[in-house]
């Protein structure tokens, strides 16, 4: 999962035993071609000596190292860090997108949307990188994107993932800054910056310590969540927040319904790409099936609470940003994209405590994610491997610059570009794997980590540059409401085509 030591000395395995392995138990970790397939194999490298020793709390597992059997999680503690992930405030702030731009009732069959994209997704992407040992971000190098290509991948995961870590921190920051009542920019920006350095301390720590600290933490917000629903009862206005229409001044059915699918899809394959890379941390093959249930459960279940939360502080939120100047639109959309600020209306105190503690197991894999993008975006280019230390540092502060050039104001868009994004890259590997090698036999499954890497897989490269600039004209223009109507079948198409076409140049090796 994180950089560290040389490529070159990452054993990797055979296409043969890969597949050998890839249907059971956990590949073996300790390399080179005559390891027992068995994950508590026998060799004398990398992986028996993880497992001779107790390394440091902060020690991790190289994002070039397939997942020594001593790092490997049972899937209720890889469940603990996903539903941790999808119980956030970005998440909560989903919620209410979802109900105050499409309504409760069209909002309905948007969370039905997620949950079926979020499970299929991420079953079928945590399947290949469990089966690789590997993370989203190096399979998809070695399968659809090659060595330099794969920095369109990372610039695609550092603007996605990375986006979503700077939402948190502003909706972090903001609800700090309403319960104390400071203001001014330099009280913000100082916030902002210390607030992006304790995510940088917790990312230091390992994935065992995230899960045990999600777990805890899961359980503290939705009791939170579970007060603030408790209070909306006890006013009588439960069935209203269940019920109502679309709360969001000048936005018609149509617009906020392709709204609320957009931020759907986004966060769905958000929610794959950065599942796989806990997955490849799973025992066996038959564990991915309820990690990506438990994962996308809880994400409608955060959805539902976040329709409740900010409806509850609605009318206060929206005060609250009218008072800085805001006009009825900007501050009724500031009031549904800062649930923060509605908790620390509902809970106050003990709200925000809950919050902060909340935001460090969200923040924290976030960082994590967009370092081993920043790392892999390294790499790719330069052929440099970056100190975790250093990667981390990079991934947040890229966070402050997209909160200092204002990208997070435009949070439609943004939803709606991730969602082409994360949809047209999770299409391709699936094709890729699953149909392409697969069905078609065009390619080899499995990584063989010690064959020399193709620079660029240009047919994935440039199917996925095609189907980007296709996607986002037809919405840019306003011919298509939800670019994944396009995208998805578009990707498929294009791919299967170009490797019909090519299919003797890539089995004889000549291109990627």
């Amino acid at each position: 999962m994180i950089m560290g030591g040389n490529e070159e000395q990452v054993k990797g395995k055979t296409t043969t035993e890969v597949a050998r392995t890839g249907r059971g138990r956990a590949p073996s970790m300790t390399g080179g071609k005559g390891d027992d397939p068995n994950p508590q194999g026998r060799g004398g490298t990398e992986g028996s000596d993880r497992r001779g020793k107790r390394g440091s709390v902060t020690e991790q597992v190289s994002l070039f190292e397939r997942v020594p059997a001593s790092e490997r999680l049972a899937w209720p503690d890889i469940a603990a860090i996903l539903s941790g992930v999808v119980s956030s405030l970005s998440k909560l702030m989903g919620g209410g997108i979802v109900a105050f731009y499409a309504g409760c009732q069209m909002g309905g069959v948007t969370v039905a949307i997620t949950f079926v994209l979020s499970f299929f997704l991420t079953y079928l992407v945590g399947k290949i990188c469990y089966r690789e040992g590997l993370s989203n971000n190096v399979v998809s190098r070695y399968y659809i994107f090659g060595k330099k290509g794969s920095a369109a991948g990372s610039l695609i995961w550092i603007f996605v993932i990375v986006g979503v870590l700077a939402v948190g921190t502003v909706q972090l920051g903001n609800a700090i800054l309403f319960a104390f009542g400071w203001e001014g920019e330099a009280a913000r920006w100082a916030l902002f910056t210390g607030i992006s350095c304790v995510w940088v301390v917790m990312a230091l720590f390992g994935t065992k310590v995230i899960a045990r600290m999600n777990a805890v933490f899961v359980v503290a917000l939705f009791c939170v969540m579970g007060y603030v629903i408790y209070l909306i009862a006890a006013d009588g206005q439960l069935v209203d927040a269940a019920t109502h229409g679309i709360l969001i001044p000048g936005v018609q059915p149509l617009e906020g319904f392709a709204y609320s699918v957009n931020y759907a899809i986004m966060t769905s394959g958000l929610m794959a790409l950065f599942a796989a890379d806990f997955t490849r941390f799973a025992r066996k093959e038959r564990d991915i099936a309820p990690v990506a249930a438990t994962g996308s459960l809880f994400a409608i279940i955060t959805y539902v609470c976040g329709a409740l939360v900010v409806y509850y502080g609605f009318d206060k939120s929206v005060a609250y940003f009218s008072a800085q100047g805001m006009d009825p639109l900007l501050a009724a959309n500031a009031a549904v994209t800062n649930p923060g600020v509605s908790l620390v209306l509902a809970a106050g105190g003990v709200g925000l405590a809950i919050i902060c503690l909340s935001q460090m197991k969200v923040e924290t894999s976030n960082s994590i994610g967009g370092a081993n993008a920043v790392s892999n975006l390294v790499h790719s280019l330069f052929g440099r491997k970056l100190p975790w230390a250093a990667a981390v540092v990079g991934a947040n502060a890229i966070g402050l610059a997209f909160i200092l050039g204002n990208i997070l104001d435009q949070v439609n868009a943004f939803m709606s570009y991730g969602s082409i994004l994360t949809s047209s890259w999770l299409i391709l590997l699936i094709t890729d794997y699953y149909l392409v090698r697969g069905k078609m036999g065009i390619g080899k499954v499995g990584i063989d980590m010690e064959a020399p890497e193709k620079a660029v897989h240009w047919r994935g490269v440039g199917t996925i540059a095609f189907v980007t600039v296709v996607g986002s004209v037809l919405y840019a223009t306003g011919m298509v409401g939800v670019p994944f109507l396009v995208v998805a079948p578009l990707t498929m198409v294009v791919y299967i085509a170009v490797s019909w076409l090519l299919r003797d140049k890539v089995r004889s090796g000549e291109i990627g």
